[in-house]
């Protein structure tokens, strides 16, 4: 049965190596995130997540590296992965890795991957997926990477466009607030426009909490927009 679902932003500035003198800037960030994880970690029997990509798929026990960001820092989502890093591995399964190492080393980590442009039936699809994974009597925690409006200053990589903000906010509200209705009602056009690349992700994991027919809480642990990018961590438990 699905026990909880974690939230977290995929920056590589989350790596401490690829900071250098400003990893300052991330802590909170950083440490919000390993928060959330550890503690969904705690909650769960199993392990899975769920992040965007260029395409959807599946992987399993797969080695990645941040090599392509500035530092060769490895990560696994399993811990007997094996074979050469992937420089090529989606930023999603990445972070996974990252994290996973971090807060639940014992563990292993299948990503689903939602392609970054899926409509409401490829939503749909990856739910069904997902909540079939989750159907049985293990508690499985779901972890979601998703990123939100890289729009929201002109220092961001967008550029400010002044429809972001108002979105940011509607997607953190209702990731505080468990409101699943307001994560499905996400226009795909709109958040592709803003730069909100976790759409997908997000209400994909609507549509499993829906159908799980369970009542969570909400907790935001960290919301702000470092480098005009929104990112939030958070957690439904």
């Amino acid at each position: 049965m699905l026990s909880a679902v974690a939230f977290v932003p995929s920056p590589p500035l989350l790596v401490p190596e690829l900071m250098g003198a400003a990893s300052d800037e991330m802590t909170e960030l950083r440490d919000a995130a390993l928060g959330a994880v550890r503690d969904l970690a705690e909650r769960s029997d199993v392990l899975l997540a769920v992040g965007v990509d260029t395409h959807a798929g599946l992987l399993s026990s797969v080695v990645g590296t941040y090599v392509g960001w500035g530092a060769d820092v490895v990560v696994r989502t399993a811990p007997d992965a094996s074979g050469s890093p992937d420089p090529k591995l989606p930023l999603a399964a990445t972070t996974v890795g990252w994290l996973r190492e971090r807060t639940a080393p014992a563990s292993a980590i299948d990503v689903v991957l939602v392609a970054v442009d899926a409509d409401a039936a490829a939503c749909a699809s990856a739910a069904r997926d997902i909540g079939a994974r989750a159907g049985g009597p293990e508690r499985v925690g779901l972890l979601v990477v998703a990123d939100g409006a890289t729009t929201l200053t002109a220092a961001a990589p967008g550029a400010f466009d002044d429809r972001a903000e108002g979105v940011q906010q509607r997607i953190d509200d209702a990731l505080a607030a468990v409101d699943t209705a307001t994560l499905r009602s996400l226009d795909p056009a709109l958040c592709a426009e803003l730069g909100v690349s976790g759409r997908a992700a997000w209400q994909v994991t609507a549509a499993v909490v829906d159908a799980a027919g369970r009542s969570f809480t909400g907790r935001t642990w960290y919301r702000a927009a470092p480098y005009g990018v929104g990112y939030t961590v958070g957690s439904w438990t």
